[in-house]
């Protein structure tokens, strides 16, 4: 089988699949793009996503020849006969050529976390269903957009609820990360890309710098998204002069332990809803890359917990409104009013009944279908 992500959060997903199946057919040789997470799991790792993953269109230009040469090692791997069959996670522009490919040479093709076809570039979503056998989704409301367009879509509960299924109603414990007792814990995620990064720490540390400037009581916590980002997080934030404590590990239980976060939108803004910690959701990128994104999108939010319950109760601080002080002023607000952050609190809560579900990783596994389990057995 061969597995294809592109992000932490997509190789997460892709770990666990990768886990049952090794667990159901124990011969069953795997290979893909992912890094240590998935080699961990006895996956032959032929390219790591760290080299091709980008964010934006500008980004994209930049590393366009790296991206090139991996599609070609990939899409001619994928079109041997002994690929029994093809995940894909995420990671729609490489994936979809990848997931065609196969196709074209009979290898049953599942997507895992399709790409957002209710947000933007609709068409998609027909492509997606003369490639793949069918479609695992993360939110309810996509099956029905999917299925119009032909998708054999299914939803089976969002897989981010199995991995922090330990910590949903852990202890506190905010000492273990470095923050000490009488403070308040105040996360800032700067993104899990280099480029992300970049774009955003100077832009988190100075609006971190104007809260402590407010509340002297803060201390704060920056979980580190790779290993290899943690060099460039350490310099900046200790050329920033501010208390923040780096976590290498077990962020969930350090989220459970803040009073409030600054974050960049991603998947990990709905882990800090589901665990109860009020946000503000921000996003910076090249103006190309917005305004080409401006013009596609359907939606008026952005943060995934936003989309998912349908309204805007985190606030959203994207692209020309991504200031120190916006985001400084809308975390002041959080910390003054007790009132909503329990609003906030309780909503991002409620977000673990509609997103539970019979198990993501047996509708993956089930969806492959019998003929190509039949081939691992």
């Amino acid at each position: 089988m061969f597995l294809a992500c592109g992000e932490p959060s997509g190789e997460a997903y892709a770990a666990r699949v990768a886990r049952a199946f090794r667990g159901r057919f124990p011969g069953v040789p795997m290979e893909g793009i992912g890094s240590a997470l998935l080699a961990s799991e006895g996956v032959s790792i032929l390219r790591d996503y760290g080299d091709i993953s980008v964010i934006g269109v500008t980004e994209a230009l930049r590393r366009l020849p790296a991206i090139r040469a991996a599609l070609s090692v990939v899409t001619e791997r994928v079109s041997r006969p002994d690929i029994g069959a093809v995940l894909l996670v995420d990671f729609p522009d490489f994936n979809f050529r990848v997931g065609k490919t196969a196709a074209r040479h009979g290898v049953p093709v599942v997507y895992y976390v399709p790409p957002q076809v209710w947000a933007w570039r609709s068409g998609r979503a027909k492509t997606l269903s003369r490639f793949t056998r069918g479609a695992v989704v993360l939110f309810p409301f996509e099956v029905a957009f999917l299925r119009a367009s032909g998708v054999n879509a299914v939803f089976a509960g969002h897989p981010i609820l199995d991995e922090i299924a330990p910590f949903l109603d852990a202890p506190p414990d905010p000492e273990r990360f470095g923050i000490p007792r009488g403070k308040r814990g105040i996360g800032l995620l700067p993104g899990s890309r280099a480029g992300e990064v970049a774009a955003h720490l100077p832009i988190l540390l100075d609006a971190a710098r104007l809260l402590l400037q407010r509340f002297p009581d803060l201390h704060f916590a920056l979980p580190v998204a790779r290993p290899g980002l943690r060099e460039a997080i350490a310099r900046d934030v200790a050329d920033s002069g501010l208390p923040v404590a780096l976590v290498d590990e077990a962020r969930q239980l350090l989220f459970r332990g803040l009073d409030a976060a600054m974050a960049v939108s991603g998947t990990v803004t709905l882990e800090l809803a589901l665990l109860g910690v009020p946000a503000v959701i921000v996003y910076r990128t090249s103006w190309l890359s917005y305004q080409v994104g401006r013009r596609l999108a359907k939606v008026d939010c952005v943060g995934l917990p936003n989309i998912a319950t349908g309204e805007r109760f985190l606030t959203e601080l994207i692209q020309d409104d991504c200031t120190p002080q916006r985001i400084a002023a809308a975390a002041g607000e959080i910390l003054d009013d007790p009132a909503l952050r329990e609003r906030m609190r309780a909503k991002g809560l409620a977000l673990r009944s509609l997103l539970r579900g019979t198990g993501p990783t047996e509708a993956v596994v089930s969806m492959l279908g019998k003929e190509a389990a039949e081939a691992w057995v």
